[in-house]
């Protein structure tokens, strides 16, 4: 893969990336991959050890030749 752009959040992780992945099938392996995902975990960093929930918006386009 290829990281193409990176947005750094202004608190912490990763704002917006774009990744550029090459390979045979690339392309179908990872176009389920699209959508809302959710991570629901118990932060270590919260006392009161209440979930906190994250999302992450994911989208698959092919990567089309200039030429056709």
């Amino acid at each position: 893969y290829k990281i193409i752009d990176i947005q750094q959040n202004e608190e912490a992780g990763i704002k917006d990336v774009t990744i550029e992945a090459h390979g045979e099938y690339a392309y179908g392996y990872l176009k389920a991959e699209k959508g809302v995902h959710r991570l629901v975990r118990l932060s270590p960093f919260d006392a009161n050890h209440k979930r906190h929930t994250s999302f992450a918006a994911v989208f698959v386009y092919p990567l089309v030749k200039k030429e056709l």
